[in-house]
């Protein structure tokens, strides 16, 4: 399934890429310098292990970053994932790569043989930042004379985000995570007050679009009560990032759910 999902993703940045502004320099593509890139690369000054470039492919080894597809032009290597980047080559030879990376900074890589280098880039296959992660809350508590039991389960689903980022090597990466969805289920006094499964895709008229694409549905907090009902806090945020949204959920006493922005 992982395997399946990489390889629909890398179809979909390959049609991108013959539809933008890049089409003309994968076109002309300087095929001997991309023949020159083939092999382990690493970090000849930090001394880790860069990159593996394989066919059209730039992978890498940590295994959350996407491959990249790849190309050379003229004295640029250009890349392309969520966005197309290029990056000035001052120098290439057979067992020698220098370019200026996104953050204006010089970097050298130099091809390796190690055999420790296979066994790092041995999954070349990513898997998401966040896959199989799951967390479970129970909280129950009484307000006046009324006794809750609330439980949140929160897992992950099939629908992917992705958020771009910089490699060691300042080399802008895609790096896959998996939207959650949330149940909650609310119980006053042993009977069923409330139960439903939130996606993010619920919160999108009150969150705004701009965030919505890139951001995942963090999960769901046991907030407070009063004499309206329950009140809950569904983040929605750019993972691993502070950007996030805090809708108030109010679970009133006949069961029914309002949602607002706080």
């Amino acid at each position: 399934m992982k395997k399946l999902l990489v390889a629909v993703g890398f179809m979909a940045v390959l049609a991108a890429c013959n539809n933008n502004h890049g089409n003309n320099t994968l076109a002309n593509q300087d095929k001997e310098a991309k023949e020159m890139m083939q092999g382990y690369w690493r970090n000849d000054d930090a001394g880790n292990f860069a990159m593996l470039v394989k066919g059209d492919s730039i992978i890498f080894p940590d295994t959350s970053s996407m491959p990249l597809l790849f190309w050379i032009y003229q004295d640029s290597l250009y890349t392309q994932g969520s966005h197309l980047q290029s990056y000035k080559i001052k120098k290439q030879a057979a067992h020698l790569f220098k370019f200026v990376n996104q953050l204006g900074e010089e970097v050298k890589l130099v091809k390796t043989d190690n055999t420790l280098a296979r066994k790092i880039f041995a999954q070349e296959h990513p898997y998401a930042m966040n896959i199989f992660r799951t967390s479970d809350i129970d909280t129950t508590f009484n307000y006046g004379n009324q006794h809750y039991t609330c439980k949140i389960h929160v897992e992950t689903t099939s629908d992917r985000v992705i958020k771009s980022t910089l490699t060691d090597d300042g080399i802008e990466v895609d790096n896959m995570y998996l939207d959650n969805v949330a149940q909650l289920k609310v119980w006053k006094n042993g009977q069923n007050l409330y139960a439903h499964d939130f996606r993010k895709k619920e919160f999108e008229q009150i969150v705004p679009k701009e965030l919505m694409s890139a951001s995942i549905l963090r999960g769901i907090d046991f907030a407070y009560a009063d004499s309206s009902g329950v009140f809950f806090d569904a983040t929605i945020g750019i993972p691993d990032a502070a950007t996030a949204y805090i809708v108030e959920l109010r679970i009133a006493n006949n069961g029914k759910l309002t949602k607002k922005l706080k």
